[in-house]
């Protein structure tokens, strides 16, 4: 029987960004099926070495030093990576047979490119996004950025197939890594809907879930995800203003960390909005999602964004959604139908949320729809099924 193996730098314990929440929906869906051996790595020792995943995989965390930011950051991502290696090659070394690797970014290139040159294992590997998307074209005046570029593309020509999560992804992937656009499958991420899609019905009616985060004369407006230059956080602070000579009691909450913090104090503070946006910093997924049960939009005015699970969970909580009309969110959501997609620039932000808290019902109305979008579409079996399909195309 054929057996897979999965290399993440992100999972459960360890999660930054969508990179994590895509491997925690499709490894134990994948694990249903077949079996998976899911290698990631385990910091400050959290998480058991080895844990069941699905019905026939299993999780191993492998203990390494966490990369953290600066100009060597490549060269600790390679240090994390070798250590995973080690443990690997002991795993293969003493009988485990793979048919077939799967690794995530070029977070977990430097494995996986080496054990496909050693044992020549058929190589998939799914590229979340590009360090040209994220620096917006501007590499070359970055050491780190340029080799992290060199990493990508290295991984993109030894890999079989590539997966990405959006049209946008794969003419960016061609373009930016000089891939052929045939050896790129899209294959968009998935949500974990059920629990969601049931939020504003259950904790929504709760009066104290609503008093914790805003008074009930206060719409609340909501953002979570990385606080980076890409997601334009800064856009919808800037967009506040605007909002607030309307509805002077509106609420904005930005949940997530990110190197952009400083910034965002320093704005909210020139606009005179501090009473009105608070920085929650990181949060729960209980914490989200009873936001998602209460607030009366969330927006995530990204400049680039490869897909965007974070508006699709709020879109399965039935929460109207503004979007930024970039990459894989032009793709996700449908203007006017199952949400509003919008120019990045604070006073087309600012009309959006003010077109929603005028007209609740139309809103809501578009909610409803996109929820039901979500469950047709982003279930993560759907996903899986669809890696299994690629997986299919290199293994009998």
């Amino acid at each position: 029987m054929n057996r897979y193996l999965m290399i993440s730098p992100e999972y459960n314990l360890n999660r930054v960004g969508g990179l994590g929440v895509h491997v925690q929906g499709l490894a134990p869906r994948l694990s249903d099926q077949v079996l998976l051996d899911l290698f990631v790595p385990r910091y400050g020792g959290l998480g058991d070495y080895c844990e069941p995943l699905g019905r026939y995989g299993q999780v191993y965390r492998v203990d390494a030093v966490q990369p953290r930011s600066g100009h060597d950051f490549d060269i600790q991502v390679w240090r994390m990576n070798d250590q995973i290696n080690a443990v690997i090659t002991r795993h293969i070394q003493a009988g485990r047979a793979y048919s077939l690797m799967h690794g995530h970014d070029w977070l977990s290139s430097y494995v996986a490119n080496d054990l496909k040159q050693r044992y020549h294992i058929p190589m998939v590997v799914t590229i979340h996004a590009t360090e040209i998307g994220r620096r917006r074209g501007n590499i070359w005046d970055d050491p780190l950025s340029e080799r992290i570029h060199q990493a990508e593309q290295y991984m993109a020509r030894e890999a079989d197939v590539i997966i990405a999560c959006s049209e946008f992804m794969r003419r960016e992937i061609s373009g930016a890594l000089e891939v052929p656009p045939e050896k790129i499958r899209v294959i968009p991420n998935g949500v974990e809907y059920e629990h969601l899609m049931a939020l504003r019905s259950s904790l929504g009616a709760l009066p104290h879930i609503r008093r914790r985060w805003a008074a009930a004369d206060e719409p609340l407006l909501f953002f979570v995800g990385r606080l980076e230059w890409e997601k334009g956080p800064d856009l919808l602070v800037q967009a506040m203003p605007q909002v607030l000579a309307e509805f002077p009691k509106a609420r904005l909450l930005l949940a997530g960390k990110g190197s952009y913090t400083k910034q965002l104090v320093a704005l909210i503070q020139a606009l005179g909005v501090e009473d009105r946006v608070q920085l929650l910093g990181f949060v729960s997924d209980q914490t989200r999602n009873e936001i998602y049960a209460v607030a009366d939009a969330a927006i995530f005015p990204s400049r680039y964004e490869p897909f965007g699970i974070v508006a699709l969970e709020a879109m399965a909580a039935g929460v109207p959604v503004v979007v930024g009309d970039v990459g894989g969110l032009s793709e996700v959501v449908e203007h006017d139908v199952t949400g509003l997609r919008v120019a990045n620039e604070p006073q087309a932000i600012a009309q959006a949320i003010l077109q929603i808290l005028r007209d609740p019902e139309a809103a809501a109305a578009r909610a409803r729809r996109a929820q039901h979008v979500v469950k047709e579409r982003y279930s993560w079996e759907a996903v899986a099924q669809q890696v299994l399909d690629v997986y299919g195309e290199l293994v009998p």
